[in-house]
């Protein structure tokens, strides 16, 4: 088995030269590198759904949705436990969901729920590290910061092993970082011990602007290609001779980073897949003019146009407290009004779209929190942190859609039935982008460290 590793002259996909060339002597077997990788799970008798997903579009509520609000509704539970919100059918028999989410509620069949997703986190920071990551954190408490020796964010991680144009990044994120508390940055967002020449290519900005475009990958005015490849050339130039001096291997990855972006920056294509302006007024509406729906439409641009993997992260400067997951105090009418709304709308939309454009089939799509929220409702109209049980959405990309996997308790604290972790999730999407996820990487210590120690959860496959 190979060791994809952190440090020495890797490939764009992570594997080192001596590694790409012994694979690509399997060739005229009929083995390149794609059934390679799938060599452990074929073994293994592992169903079709393996490697089904081309690409994905991860979803991450920051904040953490309660499941007694939307998922897994608990209407004969105590009035401490059941809240306000009704339960509605679906476009699948015996599957119930909130009833400020009746788009998503015709397109159940569309989409799997898992209710018994549980880990012991109750922190922000180290609660989404877990569940970015599929590991987790080394050191659990509040607010703690990105570290080299952390564990990849799970979609850079499997952006190395998925092709992509040249012209275009392997991994995009939407919108800003995830912060903790406005303190420090949210660990499990980078790339951790893969260094940080795999950091996503991030998009910033107002995307509900009309005349939203990626202004970061617009060359000036007085910045013409001839002039953009001398800065390519001066900048090699630069790296070469500080290599002759003894740089330290963050140098050097940090080159190979900014020739990423000289590449984007260079690139007309990549322009355009960026450029959100090029809907039209209807598909904007569509998706609707808030923030997290046309989040939504950009990734599904870019996915269009080859970016493997994609998330959008429930997060921009301008997030009002309404329009937080994090709901301890009057969360019913912060979710009536201001965040299932939007949701709905957003995802329906995505959905919809990906399905009329035939992507769907090939194209994962997840969306959950770090944690979910406590059983009883406090005080103040609002539940807490809680990760011992919560609800979370698969769709496309190998997904049976109309699925409603795992039970939880009657107030809605634990699970019942089929517990999934978020190592377990982890294991799934890997699986599903044609990944094993048993494959080793290397820790800062020279250590292997599978991918994934879940198990890919079969049923909702």
């Amino acid at each position: 088995m190979i060791q994809l590793e952190h440090h020495g002259q890797p490939l764009c996909d992570g594997l080192r030269r001596r590694e790409f060339l012994r694979i690509g002597g399997l060739g005229p077997l009929g083995l390149g590198l794609p059934a390679w990788l799938a060599r452990p799970a074929l073994a293994a008798g592992v169903p079709s759904t393996f490697g089904r997903a081309k690409r994905c579009i991860q979803l991450f509520l920051w904040g953490g949705p309660g499941a007694q609000e939307t998922w897994d509704l608990k209407p004969e539970a105590p009035s401490a436990t059941r809240g306000d919100f009704k339960p509605i059918r679906t476009s699948v028999d015996g599957f119930e969901i909130c009833e400020h989410m009746p788009m998503l509620a015709k397109r159940a069949h569309q989409y799997a729920i898992i209710r018994s997703a549980t880990h012991t986190g109750t922190n922000h920071g180290t609660s989404s590290y877990h569940m970015l990551t599929g590991h987790i954190h080394y050191d659990p408490g509040t607010l703690r910061r990105p570290a080299r020796k952390d564990m990849p964010n799970w979609a850079i991680n499997a952006s190395r092993f998925l092709s992509h144009p040249a012209n275009l990044p392997a991994c995009v994120a939407i919108p800003d970082p995830i912060w903790d508390g406005g303190v420090t940055e949210v660990p499990g967002q980078r790339p951790g011990i893969l260094g940080p020449r795999f950091e996503p290519f991030r998009v910033t900005g107002d995307v509900t602007r009309e005349d939203f475009r990626p202004e970061t990958l617009r060359m000036g005015d007085a910045i013409d290609s001839g002039r953009m490849k001398r800065r390519a050339g001066l900048l090699g130039s630069i790296e070469s001779r500080g290599l002759s001096l003894g740089h330290d291997e963050t140098s050097r990855e940090l080159g190979v980073y900014y020739e990423k972006a000289l590449n984007l920056l260079a690139s007309d294509a990549a322009y355009r897949a960026f450029d959100l302006s090029a809907e039209s007024k209807a598909t904007r509406d569509r998706y609707g003019r808030h923030w997290f729906g046309q989040s939504l439409l950009l990734a599904r641009r870019l996915s269009e146009a080859g970016v493997p993997l994609v998330t959008v992260y429930w997060n921009t400067p301008a997030l009002t407290v309404d329009e937080s997951w994090d709901t301890h105090d009057n969360q019913h009418r912060r979710m009536k009004d201001s965040i299932l709304p939007p949701f709905d709308r957003g995802l329906s939309a995505l959905l919809d779209e990906l399905s009329e454009r035939g992507l769907l089939d090939d194209t994962l799509v997840t969306w959950w929190g770090e944690f979910g929220r406590t059983p009883k409702i406090n005080r103040n109209g609002g539940r807490d942190h809680w990760g011992f049980c919560q609800s979370v959405g698969l769709a496309g990309g190998g997904v049976r859609g109309g699925t409603v996997m795992g039970s939880s308790t009657e107030d809605g604290g634990y699970p019942a039935s089929e517990p999934v972790t978020p190592d377990d999730l982890a294991a799934t999407m890997f699986h599903l982008l044609g990944i094993d996820h048993q494959l080793d990487m290397l820790d800062l210590e020279q250590r292997p460290i599978k991918l994934s120690a879940g198990e890919v959860v079969r049923r909702i496959l």
